[in-house]
């Protein structure tokens, strides 16, 4: 297939299509209210039109904005034949999408699996937590194929090593491992590839659509980070200084708690940080053309496979190869403290902040950790000798080990805009590590 013959109006028919969208999924889990209608909207142009205008109500509970902690329970495992690269969802998560190694991309319908329309088979569920009964419910599957730019129809199968998927599914971006990144239809002739943005020349390890959803910033093993223009096909920046291969990207949040219609997901169109694999981390002001670095702790190993802004944006979480999680003043740039995962944990692969400001998510090759940054404790528990005497000495243990994942690589996370779910996916990303070759689908509440 060529991917240079068709072009793409990325936004088009949104205004019909989002009227189509309904729940399907039963009415057990609480989803959000159906989309307001867009038929009797004034006309405007497709990049002028705010995406907060034709989503779900994704004001968060205020409970989850104050609460002491969260309690996080797996319900689903959507089981995969390779280990998972990748993982994007919809805003109002109704769709889940994966990308394997095996060069599939699958779509998972989230809140039919949550309502438990197929249940994990006996075989399965000694393999998981007793809360994971359910087994996730498989929509549709394509291929991630490169695109031959020498030879027009001929392609061939690659890892998917990154994707981002639009708010409302109209469209979903590929990374390949030649370095193009494809861009597919969802809605409508699934997995189409309409085009194919083409200088990496490396895997695309990371890809992050710009809140307007009009570009993309994408990542690669190449060790270049390039803005994209989704409308026109075409570069509009690119943001040099990593030495190594990229592993993350993020915008900065906008913290707004006066706000009474506030959500937790609003970005920063023009702040974001990028971690590369030797450990960098920037932050970029597109305003500016150097970007601010962190200084890499003396001791620590130069390794890092994500990192994560704080609710309010004001701190910077870093997860290290050594078990520890750094964290950063945005301001100053200057390291605050670390927190050290108990010992034999292996590396921090995902971190992910909540909305309360106080407990970050960190998972690691034995478990996943939710960790209260409120509490400071130098966290050791055990026994010593004094004057031929045990003396057992203990200290406030600041994390609690959320259910599921266990003895492998995550690739990924997710926390949706209201807090209310999450989503895991376990694989090496082409790296190193183990995998448990699923995604486990949670349930989050708020713990008083």
């Amino acid at each position: 297939m060529s991917s240079e013959d068709e072009d793409i109006d990325l936004n088009d028919e949104v205004a019909s299509q989002v009227d189509t969208i309904t729940d399907d999924g039963g009415d057990i889990v609480d989803m959000d209210d159906p989309l307001p209608s867009a038929r009797n909207s004034p006309a405007t142009s497709p990049v002028q039109l705010d995406a907060d205008t034709r989503q779900t109500d994704l004001k968060i509970n205020s409970e989850l904005l104050s609460c002491a902690s969260y309690d996080c329970v797996p319900l689903v495992a959507a089981i995969h034949p390779y280990p998972v690269f990748s993982l994007a969802a919809t805003r109002n998560y109704k769709w889940i999408l994966t990308g394997c190694e095996d060069g599939y991309i699958r779509k998972w319908d989230f809140f039919t699996s949550m309502n438990g329309k197929t249940s994990l088979a006996q075989a399965l569920r000694h393999q998981h937590v007793e809360s994971v009964v359910y087994t996730g419910v498989l929509s549709s599957w394509w291929e991630n194929n490169e695109q031959s730019e020498d030879v027009p129809g001929e392609s061939k199968l690659s890892a998917a090593y990154s994707l981002a998927l639009h708010s409302e599914a109209l469209w979903a971006l590929q990374g390949c491992e030649n370095g193009s990144i494809n861009l597919v239809t969802v809605r409508h002739d699934e997995g189409k590839c309409h085009h194919v943005l083409r200088k990496h020349t490396a895997p695309v390890s990371v890809l992050m659509i710009t809140p307007d959803e009009t570009g993309v910033i994408s990542g690669s093993w190449d060790k270049s980070v390039y803005e994209w223009d989704l409308n026109q096909g075409a570069i509009i920046r690119s943001y040099d200084g990593h030495s190594s291969q990229l592993s993350s990207a993020e915008y900065q949040p906008i913290y707004t708690p006066e706000d009474v219609d506030y959500t937790w997901d609003k970005k920063n169109p023009n702040i974001f940080l990028t971690t590369s694999v030797d450990g960098g981390c920037f932050i970029w002001d597109k305003r500016e053309k150097d970007p601010r670095k962190l200084p890499l702790p003396n001791g620590t190993p130069p390794w890092c496979l994500s990192a994560c802004w704080s609710a309010d944006g004001t701190k910077i979480y870093v997860g290290r190869r050594n078990g520890t999680v750094d964290e950063y003043d945005y301001a100053s740039q200057k390291r605050i403290r670390s927190f050290r995962m108990p010992a034999n944990s292996g590396p921090v692969y995902s971190v992910k902040s909540m909305p309360n400001g106080k407990q970050i998510v960190c998972a690691s090759n034995d478990n996943i950790r939710l960790w209260d940054t409120s509490i400071d404790s130098a966290f050791t528990i055990g026994s010593e000798m004094s004057d031929s005497k045990l003396i057992k000495t203990t200290s406030t243990i600041p994390f609690t080990i959320l259910p599921g994942h266990h003895g492998g690589a995550v690739s990924q996370m997710s926390i949706n805009p209201t807090c209310k779910y999450m989503v895991t996916a376990s694989g090496n990303r082409g790296w190193e590590g183990a995998s448990t070759n699923v995604c486990l689908f949670y349930d989050i509440l708020p713990v008083s």
